[in-house]
C-alpha cells in the first residue's frame, strides 16, 4: 500500500493559512507573526510533515547538497575515496548524494547535467571522466572538483596525486633490491594510468634498463592476463610494478596459479594502498595515497569555487609514500 506524505497544502489547511505563509514560517522568515509561526510548526509536527529538499533547492541560491560521482564503482580505491569524501562533506556541513552512473566520459557529462537540473550545489568527481575536454565541459556547468588530473584548463579544479614521484619510488626500490627485469602492468585510457606508465618507462630508461609493458584496464582481470603474458615471454621479469592495487592482486593470484612464489620468484608493488593490501594474506607493498587528506582538499576546493567571489580554482598535488610489506624481496639466483 502506498504511503501518502503530508504536503505544504495539508499544513496550510490545518493551520488555517496560505501555503506561502507556511513556507515562510518554516523557513524562519522574521516577517511572519510569532503566533502564526507557532501554529504552523504545531500543524506540521502533528501531520508529520517533512520539507521537500528538492523544492527547497529550487528557491535557494546555494544548495548545501553535493554529488559524489564515482567513475569505477567496482574499483575498491574509488569506493574508499568516496567514503572519505562523504565523511569530509559531512564534517563541513554538506549533505551528499552518491552517483554510480558516470562509467564513461559521455555518462559523466550527462550526470553533471542531471545534477545541475536537480540543483546540486556542486559535485566531486572520482576517477571520471577520463578526457580533459569532458572535464572542461562539466566544470562550465556547475561547481565541481575532479579527484585526478584535469589537464591545463585554468577553470578546472583538481586534487591529483603525484604519480611520477610514486612510480619513481617503486621502481628505484626494486632496482635497489637488485632487480633489473622489472615489468609493468598498467591501464590504458585512464589519465592516471597513462601517467604511471610514462613514469615507469622514464624511471627504467634513466637506470639504463629496458621497459616491459602490458596494458589493459585498471582491474584484477588485467593483472591476471598481464602476469600470464609476461611470464610466458622468453625473458621473465623478476619484479612487477602494477598501475594499482587491484591489478597487482590479480597478478599475484595468477602467479600463484602458474606456480611462482611472491616474493621469492617475483616481487610486486602496487599503487593506492587499499584496505585489502594490508591484510596478512596479501601483504602487498604499494604506493600509499591518503584518501582522507585528498578528500579534505577536495571539499575545501569546492567551497572556494562555490562561495568565493570570484571563484578560486585550485590545482592540488598530493604527496605519496612507499609502504613496504611482504610482496617484495631482494633478487636472488640467476633467473
Amino acid at each position: 500500500m502506498e504511503t501518502r506524505f503530508a504536503t505544504l497544502k495539508d499544513v496550510a489547511q490545518a493551520a488555517g493559512t496560505s501555503t506561502s505563509h507556511v513556507s515562510r514560517a518554516l523557513r524562519g522568515d522574521p516577517g511572519v507573526n510569532p503566533d502564526m509561526r507557532a501554529r504552523v510548526k504545531a500543524a506540521a509536527e502533528s501531520l508529520g510533515y517533512r520539507p521537500n529538499i528538492a523544492a527547497q533547492m529550487l528557491v535557494s541560491a546555494q544548495s548545501s547538497t553535493v554529488g559524489i560521482v564515482v567513475g569505477e564503482p567496482l574499483n575498491p580505491f574509488h569506493l574508499q575515496m568516496a567514503i572519505s569524501v562523504d565523511q569530509a562533506l559531512e564534517r563541513s556541513g554538506f549533505e551528499s548524494v552518491i552517483s554510480l552512473r558516470a562509467t564513461d566520459d559521455r555518462a559523466a557529462t550527462a550526470e553533471a547535467s542531471r545534477l545541475l537540473r536537480i540543483r546540486m550545489g556542486g559535485a566531486i568527481f572520482i576517477g571520471t571522466p577520463r578526457k580533459t575536454r569532458a572535464m572542461g565541459q562539466i566544470a562550465q556547468q556547475l561547481p565541481c572538483v575532479f579527484l585526478g588530473r584535469g589537464g591545463a584548463e585554468k577553470h578546472v579544479a583538481t586534487v591529483d596525486v603525484d604519480n611520477e614521484s610514486g612510480v619513481k619510488q617503486a621502481v628505484e626500490h626494486l632496482i635497489a633490491l637488485g632487480h633489473r627485469r622489472i615489468a609493468h602492468i598498467g591501464g590504458s585510457e585512464e589519465i592516471a594510468a597513462k601517467e604511471r606508465t610514462t613514469a615507469y618507462k622514464e624511471a627504467m630508461l634513466a637506470a639504463g634498463l629496458k621497459p616491459n609493458v602490458y596494458l589493459g584496464a585498471h582491474d584484477r582481470v588485467t593483472g591476471r592476463l598481464g602476469a600470464e603474458a609476461l611470464m610466458a615471454g622468453t625473458t621473465k621479469p623478476t619484479a612487477l610494478f602494477a598501475a594499482n592495487d587491484a591489478v597487482a592482486m590479480g597478478a599475484m593470484d595468477r602467479l600463484h596459479g602458474l606456480g611462482y612464489r611472491v616474493p621469492e620468484d617475483v616481487s610486486i608493488i602496487g599503487f593506492d594502498d587499499i584496505e585489502e593490501a594490508a591484510s596478512e594474506t596479501i601483504s602487498l607493498s604499494t604506493i600509499r595515497q591518503n584518501t582522507d587528506d585528498a578528500a579534505r582538499e577536495a571539499v575545501t576546493s569546492l567551497r572556494m569555487l562555490a562561495f568565493e567571489s570570484p571563484p578560486v580554482v585550485r590545482k592540488i598535488l598530493m604527496p605519496v609514500s612507499l609502504v613496504l610489506r611482504r610482496s617484495v624481496a631482494p633478487r636472488v639466483g640467476r633467473r
